[in-house]
Order: structure tokens, then sequence, then C-alpha cells
């Protein structure tokens, strides 16, 4: 269901253009995949502030694992992904530098997780969602990942609907429906576009949705304090600071990502995919050869060698109840790489 649409403006230049017309090229295959299905929730081009920073995110699905935040990008020709993270524009055979889109769609995530924990009564509930981000590449370019790697999060805007189809498809539900919908309003009333003025603009929404006043703060709270919250295991991870990929038998911090976890970074949260299905429903187990993840998908099995991020030296694994850590005692190192359960949403009996 469509519950936002973009406010077209006039394009200030080629640039602004040239990403209008991807906007609306995902818009187009969005509404041709959830147009007709209330179940996923879609909106266009949403800005929201919150103590003097600010995130502009292309498109926003809410359902029933979460969020997901698409980030279109404008492509003509070709865009790389080199190994180190690094991307790259080529025209002819000339390249230049850009700033990462992967890098860009995780800080609008952690911007939104921020911003909706802070007008929830229940930070658990929050917590508990599932905010994940996809890369979409207009259907003119060419996208070419690091060699003998797969970008799970970055494809073509024609493949981005049943991306997301199929990842629901084996997802628990962790966010009701009818609380999709209050998130939903609440996230196009307190939308802030550039141009806003001191009175509340005019937000471009779908037919069946009602216009409602600017809310205030407490309520999105309000809302969600109807939601119980209870422990579940394995059924929901916290919010990830970066993802870990394979290289070779090793995980590593993906790309430009890893530069993003400097100094006072300890105890954050890594987020796992299973290297067979890249799905995230994993549990860390202990077995003859050490810890390793449990794919509750496909029920793959994957050791887990981890190197310390600052001095390369192989971390030691230390388990803490449901959490797992990685700590390196000479760079005085400690960090979660997995929890095996936190807190679900459910529906009160």
């Amino acid at each position: 269901m469509i519950i936002k649409e973009k406010i077209q403006t006039p394009a200030r230049d080629w640039k602004q253009k040239a990403g209008d017309e991807a906007e609306r090229e995902m818009a187009f295959y969005l509404r041709r995949y959830f147009a007709d299905d209330p179940d996923v929730l879609v909106l266009h081009d949403v800005r929201l502030e919150l103590d003097g920073d600010a995130a502009q995110m292309d498109h926003v699905l809410i359902h029933k694992a979460g969020l997901t935040v698409v980030e279109s990008k404008s492509v003509a020709g070709k865009v790389q992904m080199r190994a180190d993270g690094q991307w790259l524009r080529w025209y002819q055979d000339r390249s230049s530098g850009m700033a990462s889109p992967l890098v860009q769609a995780s800080l609008q995530c952690e911007f939104l997780r921020k911003y909706l924990r802070k007008f929830a009564r229940q930070p658990e509930v929050i917590d508990a969602l599932e905010i994940g981000y996809l890369v979409a590449i207009s259907s003119r370019g060419i996208f070419l990942p690091p060699a003998e790697q797969v970008v799970a999060e970055v494809c073509k805007a024609e493949l981005v609907g049943e991306r997301i189809r199929t990842r629901l498809a084996t997802a628990h539900e962790r966010f009701p429906a009818q609380f999709r919908k209050v998130l939903a309003d609440y996230m196009c009333r307190m939308h802030a576009p550039r141009e806003m003025i001191a009175a509340a603009p005019e937000v471009a929404v779908a037919p069946s949705a009602k216009p409602a006043p600017r809310p205030q703060a407490d309520d999105f709270a309000v809302a969600l304090d109807a939601v119980p919250v209870r422990a579940r295991a394995s059924e929901a991870k916290p919010a990830p600071l970066s993802h870990l990929e394979y290289v070779g038998d090793r995980l590593k911090p993906a790309g430009l990502l890893a530069g993003l976890l400097g100094a006072g970074t300890a105890r954050k949260v890594y987020a796992t995919l299973c290297r067979k299905c890249s799905s995230q429903q994993l549990e860390f187990r202990y077995g003859k050869y050490g810890y390793y993840f449990k794919c509750l998908d496909c029920a793959e099995n994957t050791n887990i060698k981890l190197d310390c991020r600052k001095c390369g030296r192989q971390v030691k694994l230390r388990k803490e109840e449901h959490v797992l850590f990685a700590e390196c005692a000479p760079c005085k190192l400690s960090e979660v790489v997995h929890r095996n359960d936190s807190p679900i949403l459910q529906l009160a009996d």
C-alpha cells in the first residue's frame, strides 16, 4: 500500500534531475509490487529531523519484520565497488570516486532507529524491529561487485520488490499490522522537507489516507504503549553497526563500514549473514571445533573465524548467556558479535 508519494519539485540541476528519475523508476516498481498489498506500507521521500541532524530517505517500506530503507542511485554507465569498500563511477575508460551508497543507507538506518527510539516510551519495541536497507541501481546502470563476492544489499531497481518479498516469505512477524499503520502515519506527519516553513507542510499521501495535524512528540509513544513485549530466542537482532562479510573463510567488517568503527565503539553489535542463503536468522552455538553459526532457515553451519579490526590478530570468542563477544586483549577491544535472543513484538492474548 502506498502511504506517501514523493512531492515533485523542479530540478535545480542535471544531478537532481537524474536522481529524481531514479526515484521515480524505483517508485514505479514498488507500486507494481506493493500497491495492492495491505501488509507492506510504502513511503517515498521521507526526511526526518532530530537534534540538529536530518536524514533524507528515498523510500521506506514498513512490513511485518520491521522497516527497509531503499536508496535509489542514478547510474547511466557502470559503478564499481572495490574489495576495500570504495566506490567508483566509470565513464568510457575513466573512473571517478563516489560516496558509498552502502554507508549512506546504513547511516540512514541508524538515524531512523535513533529517531524512533527517542519518541517511544518502550525503546525495546524499536530495538526489536529489523531496520535493513537495499541500494537500488537504475535499470540503465551496471553494478560491478568485488571479485568473487556477493553484495546482497545492492541490486537493480526492478529486483528490489522480489528481494523484499523473498525476505518476508520466511520472516517472523515482529511488527503487528495495526502498529505499522500508526508508524507510517506518524512518519508522514513528521516529514520535514528542506523548504519547510513555520506552518506544517502539506504531505502527499495516498487517496485512502486522511491528512492529519502534525503530531506532538508523545503521539507515537502513546500509540506504542499498547504493544506488549517479551523475549523470545533467535527472532530479532539489535541495530547493526556493520555487516560481517566472508573473505575466504574469515569474517571481516564490510568495506568502508569497517572504517567507521573507530575509538569508542566497544560492545557494539554486528549483523551477521548466512554465507549460503544470506539469511539473518542465525544462532551461535558451540561444537567440537569451537563456536559456529547455525542458520535457522537453511540449516547451514559456519565456523566463526574473526580477526581484530585494529591489529588483525584472531580474536578470542567469549559467551555470556545469550551474547557472543569478540575480544582482543592487546587492543583492549570487546565487541558483541551476535545475540541469540532479544525482545520481539507480540499482540496481547
